[in-house]
Formats: C-alpha cells, sequence, structure tokens
C-alpha cells in the first residue's frame, strides 16, 4: 500500500471515529455567553448602592426603582439606613444549565419588623418630652391641650431613629434566596422571588 493510500485510509478512520463520538458528545452554545455571576453581582452591587434604576436593568418583568422621591425627615432617614445596611453573599455557586441558571444568595437588610417596637417606644418618650418641654414649633395647642404638631411628630421620630441606629446591628437581618436567571437577548435577567422584592 502506498503512502498516500495508508494517509487516506488514516484520515478516513479519524473521520469515522470523530463523527461517532461526536454523536456522544453534550451539545454547547456557542458563542460568547456572560457568565450568571457577573449579573447577580451587579445587580446586587447596584441594590446595596441604592442605585436601583441601573439594578432593573438585570431584572425580568419588575422594577425597583421608585416613582416619587422620598419626601420628609424620618422617611429619608429611614431610607437611608435601609440602604447602609443592605449586604449579600452568593452562597456557593452559580450553576449553569444552558439558558436558567440559579443561585442562593444570603441578604441582609433592615428588618422594619424587630425595629418597630422599639421605634414606638423611643418616639413616644420623646414626644412627650417634647410636649412638657413646649418645644417651639413642634408643639401645638388645640382646646387647651397640646400635642405634637405634624413637623414635631417628623422631628421625634427621626431622633428615635437616630437613637436606635447606633446599635443598627440589632435590627438587621439576614435571609436566604433562590435566584434564578434566565439569558434572553443577549444577557442574563433574574427573576426576583416576590420575597426578596418585598
Amino acid at each position: 500500500m502506498t503512502l498516500i493510500k495508508k494517509l487516506i485510509c488514516i484520515l478516513s478512520v479519524i473521520a469515522v471515529l470523530m463523527s461517532l463520538t461526536a454523536c456522544e458528545m453534550p451539545m454547547k452554545i456557542v458563542g460568547s455567553i456572560p457568565d450568571p455571576k457577573d449579573t447577580v453581582t451587579t445587580f446586587f452591587d447596584s441594590v446595596c448602592a441604592g442605585r436601583f434604576a441601573e439594578s432593573d436593568k438585570y431584572l425580568s418583568g419588575v422594577s425597583l426603582s421608585m416613582k416619587k422621591q422620598v419626601e420628609g425627615e424620618f422617611a429619608k432617614k429611614l431610607y437611608d439606613y435601609l440602604i447602609q445596611s443592605y449586604d449579600y453573599k452568593i452562597n456557593g455557586e452559580v450553576t449553569c444549565d444552558l439558558l436558567d441558571a440559579n443561585c442562593k444568595v444570603d441578604f441582609t437588610y433592615l428588618d422594619f419588623n424587630l425595629l418597630s417596637g422599639d421605634l414606638k417606644k423611643i418616639s413616644t418618650k420623646l414626644g412627650k418630652r417634647y410636649v412638657t418641654e413646649a418645644k417651639d414649633g413642634y408643639v401645638e395647642e388645640k382646646d387647651g391641650a397640646y400635642s405634637l404638631s405634624d413637623e414635631g411628630a417628623e422631628k421625634v421620630a427621626a431622633e428615635a431613629l437616630d437613637s436606635l441606629m447606633k446599635e443598627a446591628d440589632k435590627y438587621r437581618s439576614t435571609r436566604s434566596f433562590d435566584i434564578v436567571l434566565k439569558y434572553s437577548n443577549g444577557k442574563w435577567l433574574i427573576d426576583l422571588p416576590d420575597e426578596l422584592f418585598y
């Protein structure tokens, strides 16, 4: 057998073997698909920094952005403390199955359920002091009775919140969430769980 015939024979056998083994190879997506972990990280980094319009780019069908600005001294302080409390950790690997991915994320936040009882107690105590001292501009009189004005109630609540936030860790909770991602139109989108959205 000539050298050329031997080479053709060997190449034919290799081609047959490759075609047989190719049938057993798993299907792979061809092209440049971003790592879903990058999407999870960028999304939660944006949330923890309070950049909700940016985080919306990574969500499927919902929005975290607020339509109205936060108004009032207490509401602004609470909003700032909420964002300061946010933290997250990707718990384990981000697993990927073709166009679906998922992972667990431990998310830490200021838990208003833990905070509300103490906030009410301190606000009531401060409010009584404001009324007793007849703090100008914060107390109003009606039919001989003194009470906090709307501005006074706002001031008292904000002051009480500042006081409690000196021990902010006491009011933080961490919960674990299953984060599901779908690959669509060249990017990963997060299907936010209702509980985390809340």
